[in-house]
């Protein structure tokens, strides 16, 4: 009898071990991030390319000042730049696709061929889609550009200039 009673005790503890196991998978497995690139069900309706102004240079440009108006675009570009600098993120010549180092991006901030201060658009290239469950849009962003103002001989803008491309996907 006590051999019977030990050897169900050791089954059923075999047994609450294997329960066991399995909840602790389950939790684990279950508290994995969602994959960022996959999408919910619905429509993708793909790529778009556009600017978005950063900066409001004309004080009589009302409606601009109330787009930007809650928008922190100083500490967004010096997270980027730190990030750039930190090596977490990797900045890439527009123009060329060809990666820029670090030191590069520095020098060229030294040298004064662009100012953080006159950055005032970001390019961005997105991925959209409508979500059916929820009955609303969706965005990816896939990379950013960084451009700054270039002005004229007489102080008139002229247009801008990229000064590196961020690649998220």
């Amino acid at each position: 009898m006590k051999k019977q009673k030990a050897k169900d005790l050791l089954l059923t503890g075999i047994n609450l071990k294997h329960f066991i196991f399995l909840i602790i998978v389950t939790v684990a497995v279950s508290c994995q991030p969602s994959d960022p690139h996959k999408w919910s069900s619905g429509e993708v309706f793909g790529k778009i390319i556009y600017d978005t102004s950063i900066a409001n240079h004309d004080s009589t440009d009302t409606w601009a000042a109330e787009c930007l108006s809650d928008f922190k675009r100083k500490e967004l570009i010096e997270k980027i730049f730190k990030a750039v600098y930190d090596g977490k993120i990797v900045p890439f010549d527009y123009f060329t696709a060809e990666k820029i180092s670090p030191d590069k991006i520095k020098t060229m901030e030294a040298e004064k061929v662009f100012s953080r201060k006159d950055i005032s658009k970001i390019r961005f290239e997105e991925k959209w889609m409508w979500n059916d469950e929820k009955n609303e849009m969706q965005k990816q962003v896939n990379s950013i550009t960084l451009s700054y103002d270039v002005f004229d001989n007489v102080g008139k803008l002229r247009g801008q200039k990229p000064i590196f491309r961020i690649i998220f996907r």
